[in-house]
């Protein structure tokens, strides 16, 4: 079963507010990306996924969203290359619709090769 590891995933509450309090920014679409680079010994990515629940109230919705989205970046988290950084990232999704998988995959690939320029 492929998911994402445990390692991957952003769940430190300091983390999480160094992400939104100092972290940078963009939106591609209707996807906010928040991230943070900080180097370090070795390489740490982390991610977050969030999808508010004042723009999809159906919690199923929300939880399919989410899926989609940890599944495209799984897929094509390989486009970051990292070389002795931490990188901190968290996906907002800002639309009231549900995507189509391959339209998410596409603007998660272009996201990733976004940030791998910025890094």
């Amino acid at each position: 079963m492929n998911k994402l590891q445990k390692r991957e995933r952003l769940n430190s509450k300091i983390k999480i507010n160094n992400l939104f309090i100092r972290g940078k920014t963009f939106r591609y679409s209707n996807i906010k990306v928040y991230w943070n680079v900080k180097p370090i010994e070795g390489t740490s990515l982390q991610i977050m996924v969030n999808v508010p629940k004042k723009t999809i109230p159906l919690a199923a919705k929300r939880n399919k969203i989410k899926r989609l989205i940890k599944e495209s970046y799984r897929i094509n988290k390989n486009l970051l290359k990292l070389k002795n950084q931490e990188v901190n990232l968290s996906f907002l999704f800002l639309s009231s619709e549900i995507p189509k998988y391959n339209s998410l995959e596409k603007k998660i690939k272009v996201i990733l090769q976004r940030l791998n320029e910025e890094t």
